[in-house]
């Protein structure tokens, strides 16, 4: 899907998506690819957004 997962500290944190996904805004990240990360939705979703689409709880 993607080249190299980045070794990041933002793996496991909790995030709110700027654009819902089918009505879902809340989830934990999962995976980083640089200006791309993997977002695991409360639903069990995975999706794929931009960091800046992406409000990250620290």
């Amino acid at each position: 899907m993607y080249d190299i997962e980045e070794q990041s500290d933002i793996i496991g944190k909790n995030c709110t998506l700027l654009n819902p996904y089918k009505g879902y805004t809340e989830g934990t990240i999962v995976g980083d690819y640089g200006n791309r990360i993997i977002v695991c939705l409360t639903s069990g979703k995975e999706v794929s957004e931009y960091r800046d689409e992406v409000i990250i709880h620290e």
